[in-house]
C-alpha cells in the first residue's frame, strides 16, 4: 500500500516533535520539580525562622516582664517584711497586688510565685500554693532556682518545658516558667526569687498560628490549613516533644523525637533541612532551628507524599499541556507541509496527466524556490516533448508520403519486372522448342548412328564366321 509523502513527513515531523516535547516535559518537571522542593524547602526554613522569632519574643517578653515585676518597690519592700514577720495576710494581700495590678497586663501568666532563698513559696497569686516548697534539684530544673538566687538585679532565666502532674495550681499541664531575683531595697542583697508559670500552650500558639492571630498576624494558620501532613513542633534536650502532636495524642513530654534534625541541634548546635524520616518513621520535608539557650528544638515539617501530590498534579498539568502542544503541532505541521508541498503535488498531478499522453498541459507553479525550478525544468522538459511529439508527427507524414511513393515506384516496378519476366519466359519458351526440334534431331541421329553401328557389329560377326 502506498502511503503519501505528507503522511510520511508528518509522521516524521511529529515523531520529531513529540521527542522534541518529551524532552521538554522531562527537563521542566525536573526543573519544576527541585524549584517546587527548594521553594517549599525554603518556605519551611522562613517559617521556622518566623517561629523561631516568635518565640524569642515570647521568651524575651517574659522575661522583661519577670524582671519588670522583680524590680517593683512595693513588691521588694512588702517581701522583705513578710520575710521578717512571716505575716500570712500581708503575703495574702501582696498576691492579690500582683495578680490585680500584674497579671492583668499579662493574662498569660496563670500563676506568679516569690519563693525566698530557702525555695519555700512566700507570695503565690494562688494562695494554695503558700508554703509550698520543691526539692532543691527540682528547684533549679523546673524555676532555674539557684541561677535567680545568685543573679544581679534585673536578670531573668527562662526553664524548659516542664510536665508537673499533680503539683498544686498546675492541674497537671506543662508549664514552662520565668525568674528572676528580689533584691531588697535596704540592703541591695537577693532575698528571693519571683517565679511566672506560663502553660505550655502558649508554643502551641504561636506554632499552629492562633498566637499569631492574637496579635494580628497568620504565621503558622496558614501552614495548618495548606498542608494536611505539617507539622510545627518542639523538642526539649531530653528528645521529648514539648508541643502538642498533630498526629499522636497526649504526645507532651511523652513522645520521643530521635530524628535528624534533633541530633544535629542538640549534638552540633546545626540546623538542617531537606528530606528525611520524621517521629514516626515516615519521609518529610523538613527543617530546623536551634534554641541552644533554651534548650529547645523547633521543627517544621511536610509529608513527603503530599508534597509530590502536588508535584505529581504539576506533571499531569505538564504532560497535558505537551500533548495538546503535541496535537497541536500536528496540525500545524500537516497544514503547514500541504502548503509547502502544494507546489510538488501540482508537479505530481501534471506528470499524471503527462502519464496519461497529454503533454499540453504544464505545471502552474509561480514560486521562486527549488520546487519553482523543479516545475519550470519539468515545463521546459514538457515542451521538448510536445515538440519532440511534433516532429515525429510531421516525420510520420513524411515517412508515410514517402512509403506511398515508394509503394508506388515499386508498384511500377513490379509491373515493369512483371512484362519483363513475361517476354522473357516467352524467350525461353521459344529457345527451349528450339531446342526440343533439335533434341529431337540429335537424338534421332543418334538413334541412326546406333543403328549403324549394330548392323556394322553385326556384319563383322557374320563375316568371321
Amino acid at each position: 500500500m502506498q502511503i503519501s509523502l505528507v503522511y510520511k513527513i508528518l509522521f516524521f515531523l511529529s515523531l520529531i516533535v513529540l521527542t522534541s516535547i518529551f524532552i521538554t516535559v522531562i527537563y521542566t518537571y525536573v526543573g519544576m520539580k527541585q524549584i517546587i522542593e527548594k521553594q517549599n524547602i525554603n518556605n519551611l526554613v522562613n517559617l521556622a525562622e518566623s517561629s523561631k522569632g516568635q518565640i524569642f519574643l515570647l521568651f524575651e517578653k517574659f522575661k522583661v516582664r519577670t524582671a519588670d515585676w522583680s524590680s517593683d518597690d512595693f513588691i521588694r519592700s512588702e517581701f522583705e517584711e513578710i520575710i521578717k514577720s512571716n505575716d500570712s495576710q500581708r503575703a495574702g494581700r501582696l498576691g492579690e497586688y500582683i495578680k490585680t495590678k500584674k497579671q492583668v497586663m499579662d493574662p498569660d501568666i496563670i500563676i506568679t510565685d516569690i519563693f525566698n532563698l530557702d525555695g519555700a513559696a512566700m507570695v503565690s497569686t494562688f494562695p494554695e500554693r503558700i508554703g509550698y516548697r520543691e526539692p532543691s534539684e527540682e528547684l533549679q530544673e523546673e524555676y532555674r532556682f539557684i541561677d535567680a538566687k545568685s543573679a544581679s538585679f534585673g536578670k531573668s532565666f527562662v526553664s524548659v518545658l516542664i510536665y508537673e502532674e499533680g503539683e498544686v495550681g498546675h492541674f497537671g499541664k506543662p508549664m514552662w516558667h520565668v525568674s528572676a531575683p528580689v533584691v531588697s531595697l535596704k540592703s541591695n542583697k537577693v532575698i528571693g526569687v519571683i517565679v511566672n508559670h506560663i502553660p505550655g500552650k502558649e508554643f502551641y500558639e504561636i506554632l499552629s498560628g492562633k498566637f499569631h492571630v492574637k496579635h494580628g498576624a497568620k504565621t503558622g494558620e496558614l501552614f495548618f490549613t495548606n498542608w494536611k501532613t505539617s507539622e510545627i513542633y518542639l523538642v526539649n534536650e531530653e528528645g521529648l516533644m514539648i508541643t502538642p502532636s498533630r498526629f499522636v495524642e497526649d504526645a507532651v513530654l511523652k513522645q520521643k523525637v530521635d530524628t535528624e534534625p534533633i541530633k544535629k541541634c542538640f549534638e552540633e548546635n546545626r540546623e538542617i533541612s531537606g528530606i528525611y524520616k520524621n517521629y514516626l518513621g515516615k519521609e518529610v520535608v523538613g527543617a530546623s532551628m536551634c534554641l541552644a539557650a533554651n534548650g529547645l528544638t523547633l521543627v517544621v515539617e511536610i509529608g513527603k507524599d503530599e508534597l509530590l501530590t502536588e508535584l505529581k498534579k504539576e506533571r499531569n498539568h505538564i504532560i497535558l499541556l505537551g500533548i495538546a502542544g503535541w496535537l497541536a503541532s500536528i496540525f500545524a505541521v500537516y497544514w503547514i507541509v500541504r502548503f509547502f508541498l502544494g507546489n510538488l503535488f501540482k508537479i505530481r498531478k501534471t506528470a499524471l496527466e503527462v502519464a496519461e499522453n497529454n503533454f499540453n498541459v504544464r505545471a502552474e507553479v509561480k514560486s521562486k524556490d527549488e520546487i519553482g525550478d523543479l516545475a519550470n525544468i519539468f515545463n521546459q522538459m514538457l515542451d521538448k516533448i510536445e515538440k519532440s511529439q511534433d516532429d515525429l508527427k510531421k516525420a510520420d507524414i513524411q515517412l508515410e508520403q514517402r512509403v506511398k511513393e515508394r509503394t508506388a515506384e515499386l508498384e511500377n516496378l513490379k509491373s515493369n519486372l512483371e512484362k519483363m519476366v513475361e517476354e522473357r519466359t516467352k524467350e525461353l519458351q521459344n529457345k527451349l522448342a528450339e531446342l526440343e526440334r533439335f533434341q529431337e534431331l540429335t537424338v534421332g541421329r543418334e538413334l541412326n548412328i546406333f543403328k549403324l553401328k549394330e548392323e556394322l557389329k553385326s556384319f563383322k560377326e557374320k563375316a568371321k564366321n
